[in-house]
C-alpha cells in the first residue's frame, strides 16, 4: 500500500515538473523575420549585381532563440561544402543566454546577369 502511495504522489508531481519547465523556455525568431531579413539583402544584390535570386522557403523545422540585436544577412561562404548558394541569416546575440547563431536560407534563380 505504501509503494502504491508513493508513486501517486510521483505521478502527480510529473504535470507540474512540465508546466514549471514550459514556463522557463526563452522566446523563440519568427522564421518570416530571418526570410525577410534575407529577402532585404537579396533585393539590394540583386539591384547591384542585376540577378534574380529569390529566396526558397526557410526551412520550417528550425527553431532558434529570439534575436535581441538587427538580424544581419550576407552570401553564406561557398567552403562550408554548401551545394547551393544560399544567404547567411546572422544574429549577433539572444535576449536569453547572450549567444548568437547563423541560419542558412537557400537561394533560388538564374545565376547569370540581366541584358
Amino acid at each position: 500500500m505504501m509503494m502504491k502511495l508513493i508513486f501517486i504522489f510521483i505521478g502527480s508531481m510529473i504535470p507540474c515538473i512540465t508546466f514549471a519547465g514550459e514556463n522557463n523556455l526563452p522566446p523563440i525568431q519568427d522564421l518570416q523575420e530571418i526570410k525577410r531579413s534575407a529577402d532585404e539583402f537579396l533585393k539590394e544584390e540583386n539591384k547591384r549585381q542585376k540577378t534574380e535570386f529569390t529566396t526558397v522557403r526557410v526551412n520550417p523545422k528550425i527553431i532558434v532563440e529570439q534575436c535581441a540585436t538587427s538580424l544581419k544577412s550576407d552570401w553564406a561562404p561557398l567552403d562550408g561544402g554548401l551545394a547551393r548558394k544560399s544567404v547567411q541569416v546572422v544574429c549577433k546575440s539572444t535576449s536569453h543566454n547572450k549567444k548568437g547563431w547563423h541560419v542558412l536560407v537557400p537561394v533560388a534563380g538564374p545565376i547569370t546577369p540581366k541584358n
